[in-house]
């Protein structure tokens, strides 16, 4: 019996999909514009900024990998009858925002945190309005990854916590679109927190964790891990993900630098560190065991020459 609300009609691959075809589109731009940037010969000074190249490679790069990803994540998934009308907008909302960002770019003024001319607050509150479209169904894909899943344990648990990591990171990006625009409107660096904070970067240790947790379950699979230490490799992985959030939101909101250390963001550095160490322990310790158990051609060859 099919779970309530699910369809099963002929629907194309993952990669023909409205969500892989724009997150392509969207690598492809954000390439075009790095290679611009080397034709311009971008000084790192220029690299910074709220008018610089550094926007639309980044949001094209990020947005398009993201998009993939959840286009991949659709098919561990048990459809439903609204994926046919959510994705494709889905998909549509986020080409806009990073088309509205690569044009004022090239428009030579800033889309974020940009309450000046009637035009520009416009696409300002055009992005916020795509964003917050895309987070409602980013959410939606999140919830439905609770169900039963298409996949192997260690690629739920990473399916699973990558969706996590990235809804945080839609949240703290809004955090970053609200207080950016206060503090723009009393003079201040909208992209600060506090002395020195940096809001950008706990929205970016995050938001591509739903790439590099399944590359690592399919990473540990190809290398023929059994699934019960690949799960428990993915286990230390997510808490190593985590103890990184928990240092950057903490360098953040107590107003230092990335690295400007304090006593908890050194603790929660040092706890980064030893669940990324444990992976790795419990990786290698797999892969040596695996080997020990695996008997050598020799002993192969001479057990097939016994009568």
């Amino acid at each position: 019996m099919k779970p309530a609300g699910t369809s099963r009609p002929e629907s194309p691959t993952w990669k023909k999909s409205a969500l892989a075809v724009s997150g392509v589109l969207l690598i492809l731009s954000g390439l075009l514009h790095a290679g611009a940037m080397l034709l311009m010969d971008t000084t790192p000074a220029q690299w910074e900024g709220p008018l610089s190249i550094r926007k639309p490679i980044l949001f094209g790069i990020s947005t398009g990998l993201t998009l993939l990803s959840l286009a991949w994540i659709h098919q561990h998934l048990f459809p439903r009858r609204y994926d046919r009308i959510a994705n494709p907008l889905l998909a549509i909302a986020l080409v806009v925002e990073v088309g509205l960002i690569t044009m004022q770019y090239w428009r030579g003024t800033a889309s974020h945190f940009n309450q000046g001319a009637v035009f520009d607050r416009w696409i300002d509150t055009s992005i916020t309005a795509l964003i917050i479209f895309a987070t409602v169904v980013i959410f939606d894909t999140t919830r439905r990854s609770f169900q039963p899943m298409r996949a192997a344990n260690d690629m739920q648990l990473a399916i699973r916590s990558g969706l996590i990591f990235l809804c945080a990171s839609c949240a703290i990006g809004f955090f970053m679109l609200f207080y950016g625009n206060y503090r723009a409107t009393v003079g201040l660096d909208p992209g600060l927190y506090g002395a020195a904070g940096v809001m950008k970067f706990p929205h970016g240790i995050t938001i591509h964790a739903i790439q590099y947790l399944p590359v690592f379950s399919w990473a540990m699979t190809w290398m023929a891990v059994n699934q019960h230490q690949r799960k428990a490799a993915m286990r230390y992985a997510v808490a190593a993900m985590t103890m990184c959030l928990f240092f950057s939101l903490v360098q953040t909101f107590t107003g230092r630098a990335r690295f400007d250390l304090g006593i908890p963001g050194t603790v929660f550095l040092l706890l980064t560190v030893i669940m990324f160490v444990r992976t790795v322990y419990v990786l290698v310790r797999a892969l040596v065991l695996s080997e020990v158990g695996r008997p050598s051609p020799s002993d192969s060859g001479s057990e097939n020459a016994q009568p």
